[in-house]
């Protein structure tokens, strides 16, 4: 067989052998569910006939992870959609993460969850500047765990953002922004998060938004997983993903004028698009539900559309002002508990691919005793050294000839801690 065809063949297996679970994960602002104003009122936006649009939608969908922006304020609100929408045809399949209301908000965040697959294992507020922003934190059910399998942790950062297109509203949304990113770098939150929100942004451009796709801690910057920056307000080439709104014409509760807004996105790690913590980004799975692209400034139901069954495209126009967005990942093994080296700790470079010698630098450590070990994605290790430390520059040449062609992870250790890691292709 052909080197490089064989090469190919082997960073596939890699990368698919140990595909376990899909999880599928939806977003959705219910447009005051349970709750209503002098202008959103029990006969334009009642709560039982928002119940049966929600179960056609969620029994469309099937996510096993659902968050929420505007839920009406009262734990009872949560507690209806686990018992009117979530778990009518399989009792006890969903449970809720705790209510929170700091900001004594009448809209608030929820996360609904798969309890067969996943265990709440951490909630808390980061910050209540207009509404709460929620962080909860999941682990996987892995069927291995007994076995001493890693745990497969997943957070979500769930936002609804300021409203509004001045400048104000605007110095919230960074304010907003910075407040979640500041929480992460300060505290244990790593690995796998979503952040899923209506971040009420005209464009990738704002301030807001590179806060969080650009920060300087390169290791806790979200990634759009379909990768499109640019202007996505009244853009007609960002019409494929417009989420607000669904109706035209005129409403006292819902927003209308056609769908021209990309509000509404779920952000991923970098460790949730290369599948290095457990769980990975499904490529091609992320979509605006009802969004078939032929919507600029229309409804999601005229023309007629023809991207989801009838009665679902039927429920999104009737729910709410804005689609639902959904994407799906697939739990994977654990390859290694520091693939990513923190920006604040050592640097380790090496030369990709590799043939006979790999090649190693490593700068900003102690001095001192350590190991370079080379493991396969299954956590194999399959060579390790004994190398001395300096504090100045370090580099080493460990000869991988009598190791197949392959993906491995290179990584160095000092006692039980790892300093640094990084994967390595040798062919």
């Amino acid at each position: 067989m052909n080197k490089v065809i064989l090469t190919v063949l082997l960073i596939w297996m890699a990368k698919f052998s140990f595909a376990g679970d899909t999880i599928t994960v939806v977003h959705y602002n219910l447009l005051f569910y349970g709750f209503y104003t002098s202008f959103c009122t029990e006969q334009n936006n009642n709560v039982d006939d928002k119940d049966g649009y929600l179960k056609t939608i969620i029994d469309h969908t099937r996510p096993d992870i659902f968050t929420v922006n505007e839920l009406g304020r009262g734990e009872h609100n949560a507690d209806r959609i686990l018992d009117n929408v979530l778990n009518v045809d399989e009792p006890g399949k969903f449970s809720r993460a705790g209510y929170t209301n700091e900001a004594n908000s009448n809209l608030l965040n929820m996360l609904f969850y798969n309890s067969s697959l996943f265990e709440l294992y951490n909630e808390s507020v980061i910050t209540s500047i207009v509404r709460d922003i929620n962080l909860y934190t999941l682990y996987y059910k892995d069927p291995e765990l007994e076995n001493g399998a890693d745990t497969t942790f997943l957070s979500f950062v769930v936002a609804h953002f300021k409203a509004g297109s001045s400048s104000q509203d605007q110095q919230t949304r960074t304010a907003e922004a910075q407040a979640v990113m500041t929480y992460i770098s300060q505290n244990p939150v790593r690995g796998n998060i979503l952040f899923a929100a209506d971040y009420n942004m005209n464009s990738s451009y704002e301030q807001a938004y590179q806060v969080i796709t650009y920060h300087p801690n390169e290791s806790i910057r979200f990634i759009d997983p379909i990768d499109k920056p640019g202007t996505w307000w009244n853009n007609p080439n960002m019409a494929p993903y417009h989420t607000q709104s669904p109706r035209t014409g005129e409403h006292p509760c819902f927003v209308t004028g056609g769908l021209d807004d990309r509000y509404d996105q779920i952000l991923v790690t970098r460790e949730i698009m290369e599948g290095t913590r457990g769980l990975e980004f499904i490529e091609g799975s992320y979509e605006t539900i009802g969004q078939d692209g032929n919507r600029f400034n229309q409804s999601v139901i005229d023309p007629p559309n023809y991207s989801e069954p009838e009665e679902v495209i039927q429920a999104l126009y009737d729910m709410s002002d804005h689609l639902p967005v959904k994407l799906k990942m697939v739990t994977r093994e654990i390859i290694d508990t520091d693939v990513h080296t923190p920006s604040s700790g050592p640097e380790l470079r090496i030369v990709n691919p590799v043939k006979d010698k790999l090649e190693i630098t490593l700068n900003d450590v102690s001095s001192g005793n350590a190991l370079i070990e080379i493991v396969s994605t299954m956590g194999k290790k399959l060579l390790s050294r004994e190398i001395t430390l300096h504090s100045s520059a370090n580099h080493f040449s460990v000869d991988v000839s009598g190791l197949p062609s392959g993906v491995y992870i290179i990584r160095i250790r000092v006692g039980n801690e790892t300093l640094a890691s990084k994967k390595v292709m040798i062919t």
